[in-house]
């Protein structure tokens, strides 16, 4: 029979025997497993701001007044070259639409008064301007069958009624007056800066009206 002290002291390494097997299974279990990985935090991205739309743009962008641009080239005792005409009628579209003001509905290289009153009547809102070219017999220059000075005289129609709102001229030989080079790589009156400038120039005081005036009244609408 075995005495206290030595079952005492199997009882106490047979525990002890188990608790080091115990940890040794639970170490080997731990170590076998994989370190879960923590989800990325999400980051917070600005929205970009929407950008004006092209139709907002335009509506800041309203022009005050509409053009529509016609030459008279009918007149066949005139005796200046058809593409005099088209030079005066680039020019004074160009200058109208360099202005933030304005926008040009159209051109045509070929309108007589009784057209251009037809259409300022079909109009609601925009203006017809009306050129007309014609020698300048007081011009001493105009002697000179190639380059003879010209007048360019403009007639702005108020839409609806066709009533003439303003009227002048401009003169080619104003501007050579005032100096300046012809272009040598050009010839004849197309290539004639004071043409060019003389339709600039009829662009300019057709602005500088609606500026000071404004907007013609419409007409009261009948009952």
């Amino acid at each position: 029979m075995l005495n206290p002290s030595a079952l005492l002291y199997r009882l106490i390494a047979a525990f002890a025997i188990v608790f080091v097997l115990s940890c040794a299974s639970t170490g080997l279990a731990q170590s076998g497993r994989r370190a879960r990985k923590s989800d990325p935090v999400p980051v917070a991205t600005p929205e970009p701001e929407p950008s004006p739309t092209p139709s907002a743009a335009r509506e800041k962008l309203k022009p005050r007044f509409t053009f529509l641009v016609g030459v008279d080239r009918r007149d066949a005792f005139a005796n200046i070259p058809l593409y005099a005409y088209d030079g005066v009628l680039r020019n004074v579209v160009d200058r109208l639409d360099d202005s933030p003001a304005v926008q040009v509905n159209g051109s045509q290289s070929e309108m007589s008064r009784g057209d251009a009153v037809q259409k300022a009547k079909a109009e609601k809102e925009g203006y017809v301007i009306l050129l007309q070219l014609e020698i300048d017999a007081m011009s001493s220059n105009s002697q000179n069958s190639r380059t003879p000075d010209i007048v360019i005289e403009y007639s702005v129609l108020a839409p609806m009624t066709a009533k003439q709102v303003t009227y002048g001229r401009t003169y080619t030989q104003a501007q050579r007056s005032r100096g300046g080079i012809l272009n040598p790589g050009t010839s004849g009156i197309y290539g004639d800066r004071y043409l060019n400038q003389a339709a600039q120039e009829a662009a300019d005081k057709i602005l500088a009206y609606f500026r000071s005036h404004g907007p013609a009244t419409p007409p009261p609408k009948r009952p």
